[in-house]
């Protein structure tokens, strides 16, 4: 019923780079969008003789910019600065999932649940945490090879497709083959409702090997091969729970819930409400918490 519909679980465990020299994004800035922050100086907004400010460079420049995200903001700085590096890696993942937009926002919403409802049916260790009260800090890991440190950049960024164009800026661990990994990545998840229970998805995330050698590491299809299948574990691990659930299999979920706070069983029986067409926006979480914001 809503299979695939974990895929926000993607973006998580895609965010590693490696150790780099530090940047300016000031040359990028001034370059890509013609811009000249009040914190760039002549000196540090010289352009990097290695880079080519082409289309393809700047192209994430001016997304970023029509979706809204400032360079004068701390977060924006971050990402325009890790987009300024010599050397990118992209990853890019679509595809279709059934589920409603009101489930994707609940999961949204709610991610502890979420990471919650994959244990209990695969016996795993998925574990998700907000670190602040607006929830746009979070930490997860798959409980194996993949952890990760996020912050939710943009929703809604663009204003179309109401709630459904998001960018995260992650701060990510991964063990890939030989290698222990960790760095920064962004995140470019977009989705489309296409009928009731369908949705078309795509995710860009864009990694930094610190330099020549690491980026043709990253570049190579072993790489890359050995980074999808953790992805698609990943998403094998959401699928299977998921049609358990919609099958009406609910004594894996219920019994794992049977310790959890009460507040915790409550999350449990509104998700099953919106499964069977409760109305839901993301954001509606901290509407309804009386106690956020005091």
């Amino acid at each position: 019923m809503f299979k695939k519909s974990f895929v926000i679980f993607i973006i998580f465990f895609v965010s590693f780079a490696f150790a780099k020299e530090p940047i300016s994004a000031c040359p990028a800035l001034q370059q890509c969008l013609g811009v000249t922050p009040k914190y760039c100086s002549p000196e540090n907004s010289k352009p990097n003789k290695k880079i080519k400010y082409d289309q393809e460079f700047c192209a994430p420049f001016k997304e970023l910019s029509l979706r809204g995200l400032s360079y004068e903001d701390p977060i924006g700085k971050i990402i325009y600065t890790e987009l300024s590096s010599e050397y990118r890696v992209i990853y890019e993942s679509k595809g279709t999932f059934s589920a409603t937009p009101a489930m994707i926002s609940f999961l949204f919403d709610h991610m502890p649940f979420t990471a919650e409802l994959i244990n209990a049916y695969q016996e795993s260790s998925y574990k998700l945490k907000y670190n602040t009260p607006d929830q746009k800090s979070f930490s997860g890991t798959n409980g194996r090879s993949l952890s990760g440190d996020f912050i939710w950049a943009l929703q809604d960024s663009a204003s179309v497709k109401e709630k459904f164009r998001y960018v995260f800026l992650g701060y990510g661990r991964a063990k890939v083959l030989r290698w222990s990994l960790y760095g920064t990545a962004i995140a470019f998840l977009d989705m489309d409702p296409i009928s009731e229970n369908k949705i078309a998805y795509k995710l860009r995330a864009v990694v930094f090997p610190g330099n020549s050698i690491l980026n043709s590491i990253m570049q190579m299809n072993v790489f890359k091969h050995v980074v999808n299948e953790k992805i698609n574990q990943i998403v094998k691990d959401v699928v299977s729970s998921a049609n358990q659930f919609a099958k009406g299999d609910k004594v894996p979920i219920q019994t794992i819930f049977k310790t959890k706070s009460p507040q915790e069983k409550q999350t449990l029986e509104l998700f099953k409400e919106v499964v069977n067409g409760k109305p839901w926006t993301l954001g509606d979480a901290l509407k309804k918490d009386k106690s956020y914001g005091k």
